[in-house]
């Protein structure tokens, strides 16, 4: 990063070209933001980063949904596991997602239970309902990224309304 004068920055930013498709780092991306929050700027679409950051569960989730007759019972389907719901969801399309899947869990990934998951690492609010937490849980189970600290037989009362969770981030 160089500067000419205290306003003028010049980033080199590390992309990579696949199918005519430019993709940017998305570590490099948070590093980015930071580097801008420390200088007291906020990025134009900092505002709008929960808003994203939920319509992109939302669509892969949608993008990722087994369809057909009773998909759940589709031995090839895979099922995500969240909190009330589970969910099958196409093997292929899962896999076409994977990267953008991880990348999600990577930014929620310091909760401990499931009502933390409403919040990105940056404590951010991206959720006030827990469908779209359910989506992004199931997905990440799915891919074994996320899973439920006990198994569901074991939670008392009290951990059934807030389960802990655990994240298995490893590529």
């Amino acid at each position: 990063m160089q500067s000419n004068n205290s306003n003028d920055f010049y980033i080199e930013v590390p992309v990579q070209k696949v199918d005519g498709t430019v993709s940017i780092d998305a570590d490099f991306l948070m590093y980015l933001m930071d580097f801008l929050k420390d200088l007291g700027e906020k990025p134009k679409q900092d505002a709008n980063v929960t808003e994203l950051f939920m319509e992109k569960v939302k669509d892969i989730w949608k993008d990722c949904l087994a369809l057909g007759p009773r998909p759940w019972e589709n031995k090839e389907n895979i099922i995500g596991e969240a909190l009330l719901v589970d969910y099958p969801f196409d093997p292929e399309k899962l896999e076409s997602h994977k990267e953008e899947i991880y990348e999600l869990i990577k930014m929620v990934h310091l909760a401990t239970t499931y009502e933390e998951m409403k919040f990105l690492n940056t404590g951010e609010k991206w959720s006030e309902l827990r469908q779209p937490v359910s989506f992004l849980m199931a997905l990440g189970n799915a891919l074994n990224l996320v899973d439920f600290k006990n198994k569901r037989q074991d939670w008392s009362k009290e951990e059934t309304k807030n389960p802990e969770i655990i994240f298995t981030l490893t590529k």
